[in-house]
């Protein structure tokens, strides 16, 4: 204590500035540096010894929430007797400071907003004004998510992290492609010969999407999961299995083959079904439209 109290001291004589706000600044650095370092070690046996993601990523949070907490106390505490004067000076510039916050304190009232209602969850994908990734990180003034590519580009994982302000959630409409349920509706259109026999091509598409071992194992799961959220939210459908519509054209029918799919694995399921398709056409069990097959009707015809 004397050794600080004499440092203060010759920072004073060399600045010109009261020894005692001096002191309390040195302190307030010694306890911030304190709590940082019990932190980082907390966090540092936290990885250590905890091998599950979720529990470490939990643990990590709460260990820096904590930080911030005993951080404000121990300032408070060590600044006690300086508040109401500060105080006072805050009253002169509280406008000016309140203008020039603006959105700190909107980010950190939307913040606790996010955690209160949870309008998303962490491994939550969501789209915020066009940017569509997974949940990964909440902070007080701004969450984190990977980004992802858009649906014509696979929705694949771009390895970006995007910062988005949580003031976002008051300002911009969110997509949540997970919150009441794990599934959304995937959609991918398949294009026959207008002289093919429709009823067997649909027939072959049905085979082919019923026995994907992904898809026909959802309906189930997500009628339960329609069931857990009837509470919360007026959601039904009068079909989960999968189903083909039929749209005629001048040159070809266009069947648009639904089904309910995981949006991380929307991507895989669209492969596999692809694959079956193809093999299918080069078995000439599927009558697939191409350029060629429509020149050849086009000759037929005159």
């Amino acid at each position: 204590m004397q050794y600080f109290q004499k440092f203060s001291e010759e920072l004073s004589k060399i600045s010109g500035i009261s020894s005692t706000p001096i002191s309390l600044f040195v302190y307030s650095i010694i306890g911030i540096v304190i709590i940082d370092l019990l932190a980082r070690g907390l966090i540092f046996l936290n990885k250590a010894f905890n091998k599950n993601s979720k529990r470490l990523y939990g643990f990590n949070k709460q260990v820096k929430v904590m930080r911030i907490v005993l951080t404000f106390l121990v300032l408070f505490l060590i600044w006690e007797k300086q508040i109401q004067s500060i105080l006072t000076f805050i009253s002169f510039v509280g406008a000016a400071a309140t203008l020039a916050l603006r959105d700190i304190i909107s980010n950190f009232f939307a913040g606790i907003y996010i955690q209160m209602n949870k309008p998303f969850r962490l491994e939550d994908r969501i789209e915020v004004n066009g940017k569509i990734g997974d949940v990964i990180n909440f902070n007080s003034l701004n969450f984190e998510i990977l980004e992802v590519s858009h649906k014509d580009q696979g929705e694949q994982s771009t390895g970006i992290i995007i910062q988005i302000p949580n003031s976002k959630v008051f300002t911009e409409s969110i997509k949540n492609y997970t919150k009441a349920f794990k599934y959304i509706w995937s959609e991918l259109s398949v294009k026959i010969r207008l002289d093919a026999d429709l009823r067997k091509n649909k027939k072959v598409l049905y085979d082919i999407v019923n026995d994907n071992d992904i898809v026909k194992r959802i309906p189930k799961k997500m009628q339960n999961a329609l069931n857990s959220a009837i509470g919360d939210y007026r959601i039904y459908y009068n079909n989960l299995d999968p189903i083909i519509y039929t749209k005629l054209t001048e040159e070809y029918v266009l069947l648009t083959i639904r089904y309910l799919a995981h949006p991380k694995k929307a991507r895989h399921i669209e492969s596999q079904i692809w694959n079956k398709i193809y093999e299918n056409a080069k078995e000439n069990k599927l009558d697939l439209y191409t350029l060629s097959s429509y020149s050849n009707e086009k000759d037929s015809s005159k």
